[in-house]
């Protein structure tokens, strides 16, 4: 099952959480740790899970992670990772991060759907969280950088390729309604 339940997102999606509580959902006996931030991620693939983010919060997040580009730099990874992954649709189970971060019943209700996986295991937020704390993986929890995260904010909504991160993001939105 685990061959089957991989990820592919832009950094800072939520990517890490995903595969906690996909690990702790389908096999938790097991430490796995599927993430993957690559296109070549998705054109491998037979069908893989894409978790996606708002453009503002997802490349300011990633931006003060720290990235080492420029904010540009992100912005065009930004637009090429989801360009590829609107290109794929028929092989992509989207995952949106404003659902799948706040109700796990999401996950397993994805996961059926589109893999016919069910688990009767029983998991919050707060487990996943609790669980990312003890392994280390704290750095991709939500941190206390709001005023850093709104600087550079400020700059990416002036950029000239942000509008296209924001098309990509409702194309994305809307086409997970479907899948």
């Amino acid at each position: 099952m685990k061959e089957l339940l991989i990820t592919s997102g832009y950094p800072r999606n939520g990517n890490t959480y995903l595969n906690q509580a996909l690990n702790m959902l389908y096999y938790p006996e097991q430490e796995i740790n599927l993430n993957s931030h690559t296109v070549n991620a998705i054109h491998k693939a037979s069908l893989i899970m894409v978790p996606f983010r708002n453009p503002l919060d997802a490349i300011s997040s990633w931006h003060k992670w720290p990235s080492t580009c420029e904010l540009e730099a992100d912005v065009r990874y930004y637009i090429r990772f989801h360009k590829a992954v609107l290109d794929n649709l028929h092989k992509v189970v989207l995952m949106d991060f404003d659902y799948f971060t706040k109700d796990l019943d999401y996950i397993k209700n994805k996961v059926f759907k589109n893999f016919g996986i069910g688990t009767d295991n029983q998991v919050t937020d707060a487990q996943v969280k609790e669980v990312m704390l003890a392994g280390g993986k704290e750095i991709n929890l939500p941190r206390n950088n709001k005023e850093e995260l709104d600087i550079v904010k400020a700059e990416l909504q002036r950029m000239a390729g942000f509008n296209e991160c924001v098309e990509l993001y409702n194309a994305l939105k809307s086409s997970s309604i479907q899948n």
